[in-house]
């Protein structure tokens, strides 16, 4: 448990680091409230925040083999896997964040070949929450739920058509 309350803190000093490196150690990287930005933007963001989220962990984790890191974070970041990591966080969420969500997963995007349309509509709410609570500051919170997604095997087979987050 110490370990984990350990790497806790070790995330939240690297993530106050980063968002002073990346100019966003205010309470809102805006000044505004990023929930006025359009769903496709807060995704934009979040992806690359969760994409590199993934990567500090696999690093962390001991990987050091590019081929082995690469194959890994695919693993975690494709429709599939952020869809079943939002199952994982729908019961914990907050009205407010729910409807970032719900914004997020109702836009309309082009769906990429590889990824089932649920799936891929999915993702994109998680990651326009994702986006939302980096660009509002709430990094506390970003780390609750990023924490939460490692009890997701990212490698798991499921049904994305009985999905209804």
């Amino acid at each position: 448990m110490a370990d984990h309350q350990d790497s806790t803190v070790d995330v939240q000093e690297h993530l106050r680091k980063f968002k002073e490196l990346m100019g966003t150690d205010r309470t809102s990287f805006l000044g505004a409230d990023p929930a006025l930005l359009p769903p496709l933007v807060l995704a934009y963001i979040g992806d690359a925040v969760f994409e590199l989220w993934v990567r500090l962990q696999l690093v962390r984790a001991g990987s050091r083999r590019m081929a082995a890191l690469h194959k890994e974070a695919v693993h975690w970041v494709n429709a599939g896997s952020q869809a079943r990591i939002l199952e994982v966080w729908q019961p914990v969420l907050t009205e407010a964040e729910k409807e970032i969500v719900r914004r997020g997963r109702n836009t309309k995007s082009s769906v990429p070949k590889s990824a089932a349309v649920t799936d891929y509509r999915l993702s994109t709410g998680l990651e326009a929450l994702v986006g939302y609570l980096f660009l509002a500051g709430e990094t506390e919170r970003l780390l609750e739920l990023l924490t939460l997604a490692v009890e997701v095997d990212p490698s798991a087979a499921g049904d994305s058509k009985d999905r209804g987050v």
